[in-house]
């Protein structure tokens, strides 16, 4: 129940800041989407650092869904020496911390059609620049199918609005970071 949710109080910040996102436009230059990685990395990196501070449930798998790493090789991949500062993030509580996870676990979920666009439109792969959207690879649903049951079993009822709340400003903090991205 959370997860369908999460999905209908996010589906409007959910669209504003795939509307952000240049990553799927047919002719996709190099240097858009290295500056996109790299606006990624200043929201993944620090909310993944928040995360793994917090004392999760083992079921989420946290340490296995850190995706920063993903970004800083891609980013090396493709000839960037110098990685953007992060940005500040208020603190998140274990209700939103959920939410948040939540937001990034989508984000792997869509990154598969990202993937193929982007071999299709700039060659790259999972070993030279596109290992962020590759992600956990043929396991994606698998992994989906895991956290929605751990969500499912670890939500209670009285911290919903915190978990959507989380899940919104993760959007936001993408939003805001994306919002200069040029084209």
């Amino acid at each position: 129940m959370i997860m369908l949710q999460l999905r209908q109080a996010t589906l409007q910040h959910h669209q504003e800041v795939e509307a952000f996102m240049p990553v799927m436009q047919p002719h996709l230059r190099l240097e858009t989407y290295q500056h996109l990685l790299g606006q990624l990395y200043t929201v993944v990196a620090p909310l993944e650092g928040q995360l793994l501070a917090l004392p999760l449930p083992e079921q989420f798998e946290v340490g296995a869904r850190q995706k920063a790493g993903l970004l800083r090789r891609d980013l090396s991949v493709l000839g960037v020496t110098s990685l953007p500062l992060g940005l500040s993030l208020p603190p998140l509580s274990l209700p939103q911390a959920l939410g948040a996870l939540y937001v990034l676990e989508g984000a792997t979920l869509g990154g598969q059609m990202i993937e193929r666009h982007l071999h299709a439109c700039l060659g790259l792969t999972a070993a030279r620049g596109s290992a962020y959207f590759t992600a956990y690879g043929p396991a994606t649903g698998q992994m989906w199918r895991r956290f929605g049951a751990a969500m499912a079993c670890s939500v209670l009822p009285e911290d919903e609005p915190a978990v959507i709340a989380g899940a919104q400003t993760t959007f936001a903090a993408f939003r805001s970071a994306l919002a200069p991205c040029p084209v």
